[in-house]
């Protein structure tokens, strides 16, 4: 994002300049390849549910259809799967997806990788099951894992944190990159027409320049969030400390709770429809999109409801946690009385994948991720191109001085 000028600048702005052209073509060289590989394993991971249901049977839906009973649901789980007798998440359609996603979180078939839970998909209104699989065996479970760990994940759990760390941390980088983008390109306010637009008709350099001006400067906002939320999701802890300067956050912010149910002789756990009625005490207004089984003896309900103007659309973040037996409730998540810093804190994940701006959002940020392969390549261009012609400058003070 590099807008040439002709105009004679002090001698510390050039060196300042030159100073942040070097920073911002060091990123590029060491880990611009890597943006490119993030940016469009994220644009398809933003449709990941979409795409991975466009291999399943479309599901009609009649006049008086109804979805079936979650509790019929849950019981197929424990009649097809007796062997995972641990907790079931269970994610209701939502956003683009019509199944209900049952995800049983830590299979012992892939207990040495990072992350590859089992699933099994449900078609929502007859309760059959239409796939099930284990996460790295689909083409857009790949495709999540190379943006996630490069497929160290599948590789063993040590290695996949780290490749995972390395990544996240890699956000830092993608955002300092953008920013000296920002400023090399930061036109006087006569050119910057000039310097938002494509010259039409230019030469081949002409148009690497311009793309790679005007995609940078276009998608710098979106880039600039994509960057802080990656960082964030592995090292949020050095920024609670700056959060905490304008706002409190409780320290087990978003951790489940140390809640457990109750034995008692003879007890006998409720069903899932009753724990749904007690959530919606607390929640009367918000909609169901999700809940978790209950993991063992002392496991309680996790129920997942949605408010209204929640940023997190498919694992919304009002929660209830029910004793399995009692049907108590043993704790509240209300995303509504959130502190400012906790709010932040909250919704990083919809502002990574775009999901707080609805579709548009997602959409938005699905183009986006194309901008760093553009970048990338229009970039390398017009650094080839530079050094070429230094090359020949070289060469031809050399024959004149030899003349």
């Amino acid at each position: 994002m590099i807008l040439e000028n002709n105009i004679r600048k002090p001698l510390w702005h050039r060196r300042l300049r030159h100073f942040w052209l070097n920073i911002h073509l060091t990123i590029a060289l060491v880990v611009g390849f890597l943006f490119v590989i993030l940016g469009i394993t994220g644009s398809f991971n933003i449709f990941y549910f979409e795409l991975e249901e466009l291999s399943l049977p479309k599901v009609h839906i009649s006049a008086n259809a109804q979805m079936v009973k979650l509790d019929d649901i849950v019981q197929t789980l424990k009649s097809n799967y007796p062997q995972k007798t641990d907790k079931w998440m269970l994610l209701l359609p939502s956003d683009g997806s019509d199944y209900i996603w049952a995800e049983y979180s830590k299979p012992p078939e892939t207990a040495d990788e990072l992350y590859a839970p089992f699933y099994a998909i449900f078609q929502p209104y007859t309760g059959e099951i239409v796939d099930e699989h284990y996460w790295g065996k689909t083409l857009w479970t790949l495709v999540y894992e190379v943006h996630a760990t490069l497929l160290m994940g599948k590789v063993g759990a040590e290695i996949g944190k780290l490749f995972n760390n390395i990544i996240c941390f890699s956000g830092l980088f993608l955002f300092i990159s953008t920013l000296t983008g920002l400023y090399l390109w930061w036109p006087h306010w006569a050119k910057i027409k000039q310097a938002l637009t494509i010259k039409r008709r230019a030469s081949v350099e002409r148009l690497y320049f311009d793309l790679h001006k005007t995609v940078g400067f276009y998608s710098s906002l979106v880039l600039l969030i994509l960057a802080f939320t990656g960082f964030s999701f592995n090292y949020a802890d050095y920024l609670k400390p700056v959060i905490r300067c304008f706002s409190s956050i409780k320290a087990d912010h978003l951790k489940d709770p140390d809640v457990k149910s109750v034995i008692t002789e003879n007890a006998q756990p409720i069903s899932v429809s009753a724990a749904l009625n007690i959530a919606d005490t607390v929640f009367p207004d918000a909609t169901l999109r999700g809940f978790v089984t209950p993991d063992g003896k002392e496991g309680v309900y996790a129920i997942h409801k949605m408010q209204a103007g929640e940023a997190n659309h498919r694992w919304a973040r009002s929660k209830v946690w029910i004793d399995q037996y009692s049907g108590k409730v043993l704790a509240i998540q209300d995303p509504k009385q959130f502190t400012a810093g906790e709010t932040l804190l909250n919704i990083l994940w919809p502002l990574h994948n775009g999901e707080a701006f609805g579709f548009v959002g997602r959409l938005l940020w699905c183009v986006t991720g194309l901008a760093p392969l553009v970048l990338y390549v229009t970039g390398i261009m017009r650094w080839l191109q530079k050094r070429r012609v230094k090359k020949h400058l070289a060469l031809g003070s050399i024959t004149l001085i030899t003349k």
